[in-house]
């Protein structure tokens, strides 16, 4: 029997990635292969995505430390430690938290990964498409894997 991959939450070296609003977005991919789990910090003013939805993939967020706000279509929520909030697959309704407090926002992100997942942006008018471990464009418009 093959041995599982682990990882130490608390000892493992965190990515950095650039976010929508031109912040720095920390997070650590603790993903599967059918089910994707990424610890995630979001900086004071930082957004989490872009807005979007997903055709195929359903996605859950897990508040472990801070407050930040949930833009879930045109309304805004209020998130704070301990909430959990849930996306449908196929719900057109576009979603991404802004953390417009002065501290980190910690959060847990969950979601299925699955071929021939499509997501919608609504506000830029742009679907990607994720299908044979490739995604359609990132921001520079070059095709590139999906997974490792």
């Amino acid at each position: 029997m093959e041995t599982p991959v682990s990882k130490n939450i608390y000892e493992a070296i965190w990515e950095k990635q650039a976010t929508p609003g031109g912040g720095m977005w920390k997070y650590l991919d603790i993903s599967g292969e059918h089910l994707g789990l990424r610890l995630e910090e979001l900086a004071p003013g930082d957004t989490s995505s872009i807005h979007h939805f997903h055709t195929l993939e359903e996605e859950h967020v897990i508040v472990l430390e801070g407050d930040a706000s949930l833009l879930l279509g045109s309304d805004e929520h209020r998130l704070k430690r301990g909430d959990h909030v849930w996306f449908k697959a196929g719900d057109e309704v576009g979603h991404h938290i802004v953390n417009r407090s002065g501290g980190p926002f910690v959060y847990l992100v969950i979601g299925e990964r699955k071929d021939g997942d499509v997501v919608f942006y609504p506000e830029k008018g742009v679907a990607m498409v994720k299908a044979l471990n490739w995604k359609q464009y990132d921001v520079e418009q070059r095709a590139k894997p999906i997974r490792g």
